[in-house]
């Protein structure tokens, strides 16, 4: 509240040595009035109702049966409160506990992912490999085949002019 005063007079004070055009209220000290009313208002209801309860009490001096079960209530409330954090705390713990072990695979699991990757390139590049040596065998067969039709077809051909000449010879 001391704090309060100070202020609010400098904001009075400001509010009277600004110049007023046609009697309008400067802004801030609307805002100022606003929210101390505000405040008053709040201050007010809460004062209402502290009086309302004591009334309440006045008039019925025996303890309400409300109280006692708004106690039970609260109890039970508490409990459930207690029970649900222990829950939470048992599931969390678990959870905890859990995952170190799962990083841990994950991390076994991305390192085989990344073997199995490496051995699988290596095993193409010797694929490719092979296709080119079965390739290179496969022409050099072609080669060595027809080479050795040329050689035979070369054979019986001077077989058969050998053989033509025989005959000349023998007639």
């Amino acid at each position: 509240v001391p704090t309060r005063v100070p202020r609010a007079l400098a904001a009075l004070e400001a509010a009277l040595t600004l110049e007023e055009e046609e009697g309008d209220v400067p802004t801030r000290v609307l805002v100022e009035h606003q929210m101390d009313t505000r405040r008053k208002q709040k201050l007010l209801l809460s004062q209402l109702r502290v009086l309302k309860l004591l009334l309440g009490v006045i008039e019925n001096p025996g303890l309400p049966s409300a109280p006692t079960n708004l106690r039970k209530a609260a109890a039970q409330a508490r409990g459930r409160w207690r029970e649900l954090k222990a829950r939470y705390g048992g599931a969390l713990g678990a959870l905890e506990e859990a995952v170190p072990p799962a990083l841990a695979q994950l991390h076994r699991g991305q390192q085989l992912l990344q073997r199995g990757r490496t051995a699988l390139g290596t095993r193409l590049e010797q694929q490719e490999e092979l296709k080119v040596k079965v390739r290179e065998a496969t022409e050099r067969r072609d080669q060595l085949l027809r080479r050795v039709q040329e050689r035979r077809l070369q054979r019986r051909g001077r077989q058969e002019a050998l053989q033509g000449l025989r005959e000349t010879a023998a007639r």
